[in-house]
């Protein structure tokens, strides 16, 4: 692959039917890990959040005009009494098993860093599935490490 096509671009609204592709890809990932999805079908009102709200964003790669991996994230205020009022949190990145290991998810993760500084987040969380190996080392690899155990119960 060569670099301009690992150039992540902010997505648009014309680019969430892609996105909506490689979202559902991801959740069919999780799902073959043993991960419960929350819907079968990404809501249509989220997509558009992604490029319709000032808080979040999302970016897409393309290679010969056919996405390859998008990246998501947000940006919160955290309450007053707290030192970090700021913290961003990417929370989706995908990236195509064929397209991966050139580059693309670095790229991805390297512009959601970049919006996050200049949106005033000192601080960028990732939830990563704990069965998810593969994951866990690429998101330990970009600098990320432990910060907080969230444990769930299924009822």
């Amino acid at each position: 692959m060569t670099r301009e096509s690992l150039a992540p671009r902010r997505a648009q609204r014309s680019d969430l039917d892609a996105i909506a592709v490689l979202w559902q890809a991801l959740l069919d990932h999780h799902a073959a890990l043993g991960v419960e999805t929350v819907t079968a079908a990404i809501p249509r009102s989220a997509l558009e959040g992604l490029v319709g709200d000032a808080d979040c964003a999302a970016w897409i790669v393309e290679r010969d005009r056919v996405a390859t991996g998008f990246c998501a994230a947000l940006v919160e205020t955290a309450p007053a009494a707290l030192v970090e009022r700021r913290r961003a949190t990417i929370t989706e990145l995908f990236v195509r098993p064929d397209h991966r290991r050139h580059g693309v998810g670095r790229a991805l993760v390297a512009a959601a860093l970049g919006w996050a500084r200049e949106r005033g987040a000192r601080r960028v969380e990732v939830r990563v599935v704990a069965r998810n190996a593969e994951a866990q080392a690429f998101w330990r690899a970009q600098g990320f490490g432990d910060f907080v155990d969230v444990l769930d119960l299924r009822l």
